[in-house]
């Protein structure tokens, strides 16, 4: 009977085919028992554990178990060295896919918390994983071949020589997209959102990594450069709460005192009446040449543009019907112009005519 303990190899091999059993039975717990048991806690490290454990690969657990069996094996020094410098490898492999998987869930939680309805978020979420992935691999590759000894300075250098160049030649370019990563994760609007810029406006339509579309109220469709939207202003009517309302109405000269202080009075009933609606004043608010002036401020306490139209045109109604049942008239614009008789103007004209003493003696003489 050959002994396990005197034969390195059958050693190497039982520590190895243990190793991986119970590699793999901690993955299997992790992956399905305490998924389940940890489903519905609010602690995120937990699942930061179950999702790493989900992504670690066969090939990392095997490696694992090789390794480990190995070292129960005589080797050389030089045995050794290629042998760490391959699990080390292995090991750099695994962390990529874990840092990965980790971003991406990372990125998706970031950019899409509060705006799960933004369909523009998507494009933005694939530009910072290609960036985020750009970065993570450049980091792992150099970092292992600079522990595998290789002399990485001269891979820096040019890499950073060919970013500069590429950023450069690509300068208008990656301002519309960082611009596009700007607008996503600052949210100054989204997909949906009704904007005013300049004097283009329209609803969102679609976020994209160059351009923002919008729809206008006449129908067509207004592309704008992402770069050129956020160095303008914008008004987001779509983030209003509530909607102020300010109009003036013109009374005439003529209305005296006490039917002004009438006319105020039922304004500020009328307006008060409304629901959904917060009055906040009416004023005698300026003598005009030809009229009164009293102005009206009340807000509506919803964003929608259609109940805003609605309670506005039933307040406009309900004045105009009760200032015709009380006799209260508009003003309007007008002129006075002053007709002198025909007997003034003649005479007038004579005056004009007539020459002077000192004319008359000039002639004779």
């Amino acid at each position: 009977m050959i002994k396990i303990a005197n034969n390195p190899y059958l050693l190497a091999i039982g520590m190895s085919l243990l190793a991986y059993i119970l590699l793999w039975l901690t993955k299997l717990v992790f992956t399905v028992k305490m998924e389940k048991f940890l489903g519905d806690t609010k602690n995120k490290w937990d699942d930061i554990v179950v999702f790493s454990m989900e992504r670690t690969s066969q090939v990392f657990i095997i490696a694992c178990s090789l390794v480990l069996g190995i070292k129960f094996i005589p080797q050389t020094k030089q045995v050794s060295l290629y042998t760490d410098r391959l699990f080390f490898i292995i090991l750099m492999y695994q962390i990529a896919v874990w840092s990965h998987y980790l971003l991406e869930k990372w990125i998706h939680h970031t950019v899409r918390q509060g705006t799960s309805k933004n369909p523009g978020a998507a494009s933005s979420i694939s530009l910072l994983l290609l960036l985020g992935r750009m970065i993570l691999y450049t980091f792992i590759f150099l970092f292992t071949l600079s522990n595998l000894g290789i002399k990485i300075t001269t891979i820096i250098a040019g890499l950073g020589v060919g970013g500069i160049a590429v950023a450069l030649a690509l300068q208008r370019i990656l301002g519309d997209l960082f611009s596009s990563l700007s607008i996503v994760l600052d949210k100054p609007f989204v997909v949906g959102d009704f904007i005013v810029i300049d004097q283009f406006m329209g609803e969102v339509e679609k976020i994209g990594l160059k351009t923002t579309r919008l729809r206008s109220l006449s129908g067509e469709q207004i592309i704008f450069s992402n770069s050129d939207l956020l160095a303008t202003r914008i008004r987001n009517y779509k983030r209003m709460h509530e909607r102020r309302v300010s109009f003036n109405l013109n009374l005439p000269h003529q209305i005296s005192s006490d039917r002004l202080k009438t006319a105020v009075s039922l304004i500020c009933a009328i307006v008060r009446s409304k629901s959904r609606v917060r009055f906040e004043r009416c004023h005698f608010m300026k003598m005009n040449s030809s009229s009164h002036d009293l102005e009206t401020v009340y807000w509506v306490l919803s964003d929608d543009y259609d109940l805003f139209m609605d309670i506005h045109q039933d307040i406009l109604f309900d004045i105009k019907n009760t200032f015709e049942v009380e006799k209260i008239i508009l003003a309007y614009p007008t002129q006075t112009v002053n007709v002198l008789p025909t007997e003034v103007l003649m005479r007038s004209d004579q005056n004009t005519q007539r020459p002077s003493r000192g004319s008359e003696d000039s002639i004779v003489s």
